[in-house]
């Protein structure tokens, strides 16, 4: 009889947690949970915010804060300046096994250290790409920008004893730049499968007054530069020519927003667009249940987990062919490629599910099949086996 396996007492360091509903917080708050549910002592090292001023509790996760910067333009991130001796301090009373570098910023900068000094293991993520960061700078310096950003990235993942990359993608990307015999793995975000599903939406679209007659599409995500929305703004009037009773709905927060706003009225297509917002985790899975079609123009993305949402939802996908998104990988029998920020080419790729109700139902349950492959609880698995040094 297998002797029960040893809980483990984790550190997750992630600067903006709690204060942000990007994909990596998203990822970091969901595998918390499920170790946490699997017997496992989490605590997360993050920053003060104006919403967070000390430390506190998230989902039952205790999260000690420090003195922070709000980062510009970002949606609510703060970088963390804990010293080395707090997070000895705190790393000690916390009897820590695992430091797990969620995000390469600064909190992760002084975590490593503390862990070096300690000898604790120190596992990293691989979650950021120079395009989440520098798109909104001048064309001129980008590449110079990406370049340093990845050498950055070379240094801190480096002081790692092993690397974790969201998708195979993501692997190769990051190859080139680190030492081929740094120790990795590769394990998805995942996705909980007994919470996106399919289910009745009740009076969603009456909460949002989204027209309910209609073939809808959905974006999820933060309005970002790389994420390229304006792309599925720009194909609205190029469907509705040919489908009117089509409606666009925009899941997501960030300082895009306003912008996107005034493209949609620039190009009097209010009627059949609804900015949602920033919404709760029960009316995301509500919208992904309400629409037809989910679609992704970004640009940029080491997996995807958005997608992955959609898909366990069972609706078809519509992506950008983008060369640094991962995503694209996903569209396998269930759904389309789009030329990367061709907008006609969104408008025709969108329209073949638009006016064919029975391919959307077959794409649709292809996408729900191939989402089996995703559940969370592998990954969590996997990185129970990263922690324990096990194969």
């Amino acid at each position: 009889m297998q002797a029960p396996q040893k809980k483990l007492n984790i550190a997750m360091v992630c600067d903006p947690i709690g204060n942000n509903k990007s994909g990596v917080v998203v990822s970091t708050m969901r595998f918390s949970k499920l170790l946490k549910e699997r017997g496992h002592h989490v605590i997360f090292i993050g920053a003060k915010s104006k919403e967070h001023r000390d430390h506190s509790y998230h989902d039952g996760v205790k999260a000690y804060r420090y003195r922070s910067l709000p980062v510009p333009r970002s949606g609510g991130w703060n970088l963390a300046f804990p010293t080395v001796k707090e997070l000895k301090k705190v790393f000690q009373e916390e009897n820590i096994e695992v430091v797990h570098i969620i995000l390469p910023m600064s909190g992760a900068i002084a975590a490593i250290k503390a862990a070096k000094a300690l000898g604790i293991k120190i596992v990293a993520h691989s979650h950021s790409q120079p395009e989440n960061l520098f798109m909104d700078m001048p064309k001129l310096i980008q590449p110079l920008l990406g370049r340093l950003w990845n050498k950055y990235l070379t240094w801190i993942y480096g002081k790692s004893d092993i690397l974790i990359y969201p998708t195979e993608m993501a692997h190769s990307l990051l190859e080139k730049l680190n030492n081929k015999n740094h120790p990795s793995a590769v394990i998805s975000n995942g996705i909980n499968l007994k919470e996106f599903r399919p289910m009745p939406i009740g009076n969603f679209c009456e909460r949002f007054n989204i027209p309910e007659n209609t073939v809808k599409l959905l974006f999820v995500g933060r309005l970002f530069p790389e994420k390229s929305i304006d792309t599925l703004i720009k194909a609205i009037p190029f469907i509705v020519k040919k489908h009117p009773d089509t409606h666009v709905m925009i899941v997501g927060g960030g300082h895009q927003r306003a912008k996107l706003e005034n493209l949609v009225q620039s190009l009097n297509i209010g009627r059949y667009v609804t900015f949602l917002g920033l919404v709760g985790e029960e009316d995301k899975i509500l919208a992904y249940n309400a629409s037809d079609i989910f679609v992704l123009p970004s640009l940029a993305e080491l997996e995807g987990m958005v997608v992955l949402e959609a898909m366990a939802c069972g609706k078809p996908i519509i992506i950008a062919d983008a060369p640094m998104s991962a995503s694209r990988y996903f569209v396998d029998g269930n759904g389309f490629l789009f030329k990367t920020k061709d907008h006609e080419d969104l408008a025709h790729q969108a329209l073949k599910l638009i006016t064919d109700a029975e391919l959307r139902k077959k794409l649709g349950e292809a996408s729900l099949e191939k989402s089996k492959n995703y559940d969370i609880e592998r990954s969590v698995d996997l990185l129970e086996k990263v922690y324990r040094n096990e194969k």
